[in-house]
């Protein structure tokens, strides 16, 4: 007999999720992990509550190759970058550009997880608060 399991998102659904970093000196970063986005979506708007770098993976192999790219640098096409982006003190929150789909290639059992990477850009030391508001397309 199949076990069921009840959905978290409905396809359509507005939602937001947020997590933090720990505390990050200037120019350093930190991985994070955004469950309950679903495998597919659309990418509302990205907030921080501090100037950060922040770029968005289709898996954790490409946050993993990605991590050493400069900001001066564009992702490769076909990297698995799927959304790069620069907050500052006067914009903290950025609209998504038309066509910001977000999808997971990884087949894990488990839910699927958004993988980010931030990085501080600011000139003091802070643990930053991403939130990502998105419409989920498929659970």
């Amino acid at each position: 007999m199949a076990s069921w399991l009840p959905r978290t998102q409905v396809p359509g659904q507005r939602l937001s999720v947020s997590a933090t970093t720990t505390p990050l000196l200037p120019g350093a970063s930190a991985l994070l992990d955004l469950p309950g986005m679903g495998r597919l979506g659309h990418f509302l708007a990205v907030s921080t509550d501090a100037p950060g770098w922040v770029s968005f993976y289709s898996s954790a192999a490409a946050r993993e190759a990605d991590g050493s790219r400069p900001i001066t640098q564009d992702p490769a096409p076909g990297s698995g970058v799927l959304l790069d982006l620069v907050t500052t003190t006067t914009a903290l929150t950025i609209t998504a550009p038309p066509g910001g789909t977000y999808f997971s290639t990884e087949t894990a059992a488990a839910a699927p997880l958004l993988r980010a990477l931030v990085r501080n850009t600011g000139t003091a030391q802070a643990a930053i608060a991403l939130t990502v508001s998105a419409v989920v397309l498929a659970p």
